[in-house]
């Protein structure tokens, strides 16, 4: 191995070359920065747990979906410091209402267990049968993103899929985020109505209100609130739920390390077993759906990393799709191996992307390298959080605001995209059936109906993405 420099007398982050990517070690290779690093201990703190309700629907403990948020952010964090991905990951968040609603629908997710009439405590049925599925999603998105991108197909798979197909899947992604919230999980919602409602109304507004971009371009106040994505309207939704006494903080001192033993031993095909042959089949429509929603992020960051490029010519981004093909693939395949829990192993957290872009387009005085941001704000990939009681204990009673948030954010920004999609009625129609199918049947059933349809009524033509 030896220490590369890609552009000599700039400000380019350094790092120790292994094959196609960059290892950077925190605090020698890139530097903390105390702005990204205090935006993401708040924002890590408010999203981190995001993932431990669906675990506990699969059966999981509260310890042993701690210990799965603990694994999964681990993996998240390497992404730009051992693979060297000038990218803030993230989930693939819009595949999650999917994939939870085909867990839902096989009879693995929020089963109450035996003998009971609801989950108790939010702890479902456990089943084996469930982290084997996972499993499956996991090995097969590996080796889709492997095959696609490395030879390069994966552009023209995007391409070739008509538009009206396209956006029902995104929009597919919209509706099973909405149905989550307003309809499965409805009774977490009732149990903090106001609050719920507070956090949504004000995420909403910040993050998609017209007139508000319109104030937060005048306002320097409003524009540093705008920047800062869910986290204003959470933080006002948590006080606002403890001083009406819609949840209660039980906070614990000191440290404890999560239950990752246990969490192996219930989720790793090492322990329970391999996937048979049926759950692969049952897999590959939502591993596909996964690999369309994940290219989308990819084109999505490679585009804010260019125009961000042209403010910068001091550091060279290192952008390579086939190494970010290959970095998604070997973190899904790890975490397949470890603790299987499809999507939570993307490319891109939109948000923290964005915000880590601008201030880098600010000159090498205020950021001199991007993965100095990125690597800060992902508090450089030391995951204590996970390990002290007193955070563990604050986010517990606010996990599910901090996925239901998720949840609205995504199906919005789904919808957005979904929308301006279609260029004729026919696509808009075939849209709206698709995402209905995927959402309300299964994806197997909507990817069919949306190829019919393709081929019969809208008529397949030459698409670009």
């Amino acid at each position: 191995m030896n220490i590369t420099n890609n552009i000599t007398n700039t400000t380019q982050s350094t790092g120790i070359k292994w094959g196609p990517f960059t290892l950077r070690i925190p605090f020698i290779h890139i530097k903390l920065r105390a702005p990204e690093f205090l935006q993401g201990l708040v924002i890590s703190g408010a999203t981190a747990f995001a993932a431990a309700p669906l675990a506990m629907k699969l059966g999981l403990t509260f310890d042993e979906a701690v210990a799965l948020s603990l694994v999964a952010g681990t993996l998240i964090s390497s992404g730009p410091l051992i693979f060297g991905e000038p990218m803030a990951p993230g989930w693939v968040t819009p595949a999650v209402p999917i994939v939870m609603g085909a867990l839902a629908a096989a009879g693995f997710y929020g089963v109450p267990p035996d003998g009971a009439e609801t989950c108790i405590d939010g702890v479902c049925k456990y089943n084996p049968e469930t982290f084997q599925f996972m499993a499956a999603m996991c090995f097969e998105f590996t080796a889709l993103i492997l095959i696609l991108g490395l030879t390069g197909w994966g552009k023209l798979l995007i391409e070739k899929i008509p538009n009206g197909l396209k956006a029902g899947i995104i929009l597919g992604a919209a509706l099973a985020a909405f149905y989550q919230v307003f309809y499965v999980d409805f009774e977490a919602y009732l149990v903090q109505p106001i609050s719920m409602t507070i956090a949504i109304v004000l995420c909403v507004i910040t993050t998609f209100s017209n007139p508000f971009k319109k104030i937060a371009t005048k306002n320097k106040f409003f524009e540093i609130v705008g920047s800062l994505g869910l986290l204003p309207g959470f933080l006002i939704a948590g006080f606002a739920a403890f001083m009406i006494g819609e949840i209660n903080f039980n906070i614990e001192w000191g440290f404890k390390i999560p239950a990752i033993g246990s969490l192996i031993e219930r989720t790793s095909p090492f322990y329970i077993g391999l996937p048979t042959i049926e759950m692969y089949k049952d897999a590959f429509p939502l591993v596909i759906i996964g690999y369309m929603l994940l290219f989308g992020d990819l084109v999505t960051a490679t585009e804010v990393l260019k125009d961000a490029q042209k403010y910068r010519e001091d550091e060279k981004l290192p952008i390579d799709l086939n190494r970010s093909h290959l970095s998604v693939g070997i973190r899904n395949l790890l975490g397949g191996l470890i603790n299987p829990f499809f999507p939570t192993q993307g490319a891109l957290w939109t948000g923290v992307h964005v915000v880590v872009a601008e201030q880098w387009k600010k000159g090498p005085k205020n950021m001199p390298s991007i993965f100095d941001g990125i690597g800060s704000y992902y508090l450089m990939g030391i995951p204590f959080l996970y390990f002290t009681l007193p955070f563990v204990t604050l986010m517990q009673p606010l996990m599910v605001m901090a996925l239901t948030l998720t949840l609205i954010l995504t199906g919005f920004a789904c919808a957005y995209v979904a929308m301006a999609i279609p260029k004729k009625n026919s696509e808009m129609a075939t849209a709206l059936l698709v995402a209905f199918f995927i959402t309300f049947y299964s994806a197997w059933v909507g990817l069919l109906i949306g190829l019919l349809l393709s081929i019969f009524v809208d008529g397949l033509e030459e698409e670009t993405l």
